[in-house]
């Protein structure tokens, strides 16, 4: 079983227990805003653990994560606390049930809350410092979204950073359309301001157009049907290329 798999069976183990919590709250009717926040604090935890796991969902939560982390470090800390209070106030007279639920907190909070914490806590570092730490099922270094491609639609290549300086379009018929040039890296310029800290490129079949050389005039790319490869390079054809492939149809 492959990590996504193995971490979906786990999130829904999760997802379980935490109904079960909320579904108690609501029988002992804690109020609106305490099974709001135990809501809030549990999607949180899920989404931080698929996250993890899987790039595209990792975009998708993006600077998301750092309220949301805030958040369910308050939300848990102030729970533990609250339990543990009441756990001392309830010692002397400690009944089965209470024991139950007191084992039943610890092991969720080192089994559920912990890892997704942890989870968390990565995907911040990520954003503050991109590709300081290693994570699973990491997103290929160029992706061609969608694989199938429409006239009229937009084909939008995914990059990780940096790459490199030049982007081309190898036609079905074999010629290769410059569309980004390589520029020399210029003394004082800002790197991350340049092609190569592009995450994301959209070129829409329609208009977009490149040169087969600087001194030839721009042409269209998306012109026949057929399998199209999408080229960065790091230099101008002096190394190894970052490609991917699309298909246009009619």
């Amino acid at each position: 079983m492959g990590i996504w798999n193995s971490t979906l069976v786990y999130v829904g183990a999760r997802t379980l227990l935490a109904a079960a919590i909320v579904a108690l709250l609501l029988r002992r009717r804690v109020g609106v805003w305490y099974t709001g926040g135990q809501i809030v604090s549990d999607l949180s935890c899920a989404a931080f653990l698929l996250a993890y796991v899987n790039p595209t969902i990792r975009d998708d939560v993006g600077i998301l994560v750092v309220p949301l982390l805030l958040f369910v470090l308050y939300w848990e800390a102030s729970r533990f606390l609250e339990w543990r209070r009441s756990s001392a106030e309830r010692e002397d007279a400690e009944s089965l049930l209470d024991a139950g639920f007191r084992t039943y907190g610890a092991v969720w909070a080192v089994g559920f809350v912990v890892p997704a914490v942890l989870a968390g806590g990565f995907l911040m570092l990520e954003l503050l410092a991109p590709g300081a730490w290693p994570f699973p099922n990491p997103r290929p270094d160029i992706a061609c979204v969608p694989r199938r491609l429409q006239p009229g639609g937009a084909l939008t290549v995914r990059l990780t950073v940096p790459h490199g300086g030049e982007l081309s379009v190898f036609t079905p018929s074999g010629r290769a359309l410059v569309v980004v040039p390589y520029v020399a890296k210029t003394p004082g310029l800002d790197p991350a301001s340049t092609f190569r800290y592009v995450r994301n490129v959209t070129l829409r079949t329609d208009t977009v157009a490149g040169r087969l050389s600087p001194a030839l005039p721009l042409e269209r790319v998306f012109t026949d049907t057929g399998v199209y490869v999408v080229s960065v390079s790091e230099e101008a054809e002096l190394s190894a290329s970052r490609v991917c492939r699309v298909r246009l149809s009619t």
